[in-house]
């Protein structure tokens, strides 16, 4: 799909499903190809999954008179509560775009949830780390342009840690605690490495669904062949590493992972999972010594700023379940960061009141 926007031109590609025309997926693959490694295209991680049953989209918008292009990472849900329904939904918008880039976003979208009978709503994840005064700017545009302006379905906040030029490990100030478990995982001979081969797929969605049923969320497996994948392919984007037991590198021996991604200037946390550990003193964790490999491997790719993702503060009562991994995560310093609202657009007043209707009656 192609349209303008005043002086911007906007393309839709739709990532190909499984019975998708050769065509199709050869116009996908292209325009993912011209995404440069340095643009920051937003913090998710199913854009590899692309084609393996995820509605994933990619925006391409051309300025004309600014000769600039940006690129914009869609996801398209179905409304379980409203059969027939889409819901448009884009992810961590903000970090690193120009200007002109998020405005023509917000147009471009109401373009196509008017183009598109079925879009019933269109969600924008603002995105912009440590920056109130176009936070205000932005919502303000959003406002004009018919969207309301909602608190966050995700999280709030996120911690942002500067990376130096040098290793992470031989310039950072850790917790007492870090260092010592970090040590004492290399003494005893566990190592980390990259993760690179297609038969550890299984192990990597055992270690999730373990780990997510300890914070009691509903467990979603991501497709783990997808998430090796675009490491082993794409090495500059991504970086899967993964802690082994005494040095033994073979899927049983995984003890725990981490997978990452880099988007122009920040690095970012996509997940991670890990099995217990125990020795005589008790269980030892394993992430510190995988999060010193990663630092690295994040500020060598070119990422001044690390994202580690959410976080809860003292005192919230919604994040009793994951405040150990804010605890984990604010071990390593950094800055707590506001994120942002989100944009909610309900085009259709038909959708709005079937809505309306069904909460009436349940």
């Amino acid at each position: 799909m192609q349209f303008d926007l005043g002086a911007c031109q906007v393309r839709l590609f739709r990532a190909p499903e499984a019975d998708d025309r050769v065509g199709d997926k050869t116009a996908w693959q292209r325009a993912w190809q011209q995404v440069p490694p340095d643009f920051p295209l937003q913090q998710r991680y199913d854009w590899p999954m692309a084609g393996s049953g995820q509605h994933c989209m990619l925006l391409c918008l051309e300025h004309r008179e600014l000769h600039d292009v940006a690129y914009v990472g869609l996801r398209l849900h179905r409304l379980r509560a409203l059969p027939g329904a889409w819901y448009l939904q884009v992810p961590k918008l903000g970090v690193g775009l120009p200007h002109w880039a998020l405005q023509a976003t917000m147009s471009a979208l109401r373009e196509l949830a008017a183009r598109w009978w079925r879009v019933a709503r269109v969600r924008i994840e603002l995105c912009l780390l440590n920056c109130p005064e176009r936070l205000i700017e932005y919502e303000r545009e959003a406002r004009n342009q018919g969207y309301s302006v909602v608190a966050p379905l995700e999280y709030e906040n996120t911690l942002v840690l500067p990376l130096p030029e040098t290793s992470y490990g031989a310039s950072a100030q850790f917790h007492r605690t870090v260092f010592k478990n970090t040590r004492k995982l290399e003494r005893a001979g566990h190592v980390v490495r990259p993760i690179v081969s297609l038969h550890y797929a299984e192990r990597l969605a055992v270690l999730y669904a373990e780990t997510m049923s300890r914070t009691g969320a509903r467990v979603e497996v991501p497709d783990m062949v997808a998430v090796i994948r675009s490491s082993a392919e794409q090495p500059e984007r991504y970086r899967l590493l993964g802690l082994y037991r005494l040095g033994v590198e073979n899927p049983e021996s995984l003890m725990a992972f981490r997978w990452c991604g880099r988007a122009g200037r920040y690095a970012y946390d996509l997940l991670a999972a890990s099995t217990r550990l125990v020795d005589e003193s008790g269980q030892i964790p394993m992430m510190p010594a995988i999060m010193l490999s990663m630092f690295d491997w994040a500020s060598e790719s070119g990422a001044t700023h690390f994202d580690f993702g959410g976080v809860v503060l003292d005192g919230d009562p919604r994040g009793a379940a994951v405040a150990g991994i804010s605890r984990f995560k604010m071990q390593f310093g950094g800055t707590v960061s506001r994120v942002g609202n989100d944009l909610l657009l309900e085009p259709r007043t038909g959708w709005r009141v079937l809505d309306r209707a069904r909460k009436l009656l349940r």
